[in-house]
């Protein structure tokens, strides 16, 4: 897997995202387990915020989801150079726009500006269209060069 162990933390007691192969999948094995890793992290962020656990948990929890975010868009896009897909540039752009968005919402939440709840919420809204839609056109190409 892609990432290292797991952040510490709360296993949360109803997921607040639960993966669904057949829902989430994006065909390419690496990046299930990545974006599976993501919503386990996504819960238990969620799960540390509404059990209420301190906030230096909740921001240990949500900084290691931001970097485990941004290296798992390294790789995804690191494979799309290296198998030459075409919409590689606008993929990129939107996780570039994802990650400045995420962290201005971070410093907020740090600030005492937003609820921390902010941070899971956004991340599940924004990361299940981008996996449904904006991964799965890549698949093809991927799985032409191999990967599976």
């Amino acid at each position: 897997m892609w990432f290292s162990k797991p952040a510490p933390g709360p296993e949360p007691a109803a997921p607040f995202f639960v993966w669904s192969s057949e829902e989430h999948t994006v065909g390419v094995a690496v990046f299930d387990q990545d974006h599976e890793r993501l919503a386990v992290l996504l819960s238990r962020i969620n799960t540390a915020l509404h059990e209420k656990h301190d906030r230096a948990l909740v921001l240990k929890l949500m900084e290691s989801l931001i970097q485990e975010t941004q290296a798992h868009f390294d790789h995804e896009e690191w494979v799309m150079e290296q198998v030459g897909y075409a919409e590689r540039e606008a993929h990129a752009a939107e996780h570039s726009a994802l990650i400045q968005e995420v962290n201005i919402l971070f410093q907020k939440f740090q600030k005492g500006g937003i609820s921390a709840l902010a941070i899971p919420n956004f991340l599940k809204a924004w990361l299940i269209p981008h996996m449904k839609v904006t991964d799965r056109k890549y698949t093809a190409c991927l799985r032409r060069s191999g990967l599976r």
